[in-house]
């Protein structure tokens, strides 16, 4: 079977899940927080105790509770950096091609990394954290690494939860 077939097959699985299951919208701010939540899990002592040290600039703030904040302060010049998008076809990222002037979640990611790890201030490190907790939720959301041509799902309508929506909303 061509990957094209099985593309449109996995296509055809993955909207039909969608559409029976009762938890479809379930990615958004609750994905978001189980990202950050393993992420927690899986820090080193060390980080962790900066992370709590930053943390602390904002009292009763988590990891979890901060991995929405750079969709709550989404503008029109770092919404892209919230997604890559590839030709459809080929998935192998080209900064070049996939990233123009550095504007996706890949370079985004990169950036941020090098404030948190850099020696800048505490409050241009936590915005850092901030991001970088977000994207990374980004880059493993569904239709956020996907294809240029239908816009992460935006473009392929359909007709969910007695509505029309598209694939990426729902």
């Amino acid at each position: 079977m061509s990957w094209i077939a099985r593309c449109r097959r996995g296509s055809w699985v993955l909207l039909a899940a969608l559409v029976v299951s009762t938890q479809a919208g379930a990615w958004g701010s609750q994905g978001h927080q189980v990202v950050a939540a393993m992420a927690w899990d899986l820090l080193q002592p060390a980080t962790r105790q900066e992370v709590k040290r930053l943390l602390a600039l904002e009292p009763g703030e988590t990891l979890e509770s901060l991995s929405t904040w750079a969709d709550e302060h989404r503008n029109p010049a770092t919404g892209p950096w919230h997604y890559v998008n590839f030709p459809r076809g080929n998935c192998q990222y080209e900064a070049q091609r996939d990233c123009p002037d550095g504007h996706c979640v890949v370079a985004a990611i990169e950036r941020e990394r090098a404030v948190w790890a850099s020696d800048a201030n505490d409050k241009a490190r936590l915005k850092a954290l901030k991001y970088l907790i977000h994207f990374v939720g980004d880059i493993h959301q569904p239709l956020h690494a996907g294809y240029r041509d239908d816009r992460g799902g935006n473009q392929f309508q359909l007709r969910a939860f007695m509505r029309g929506s598209n694939l990426h909303a729902v």
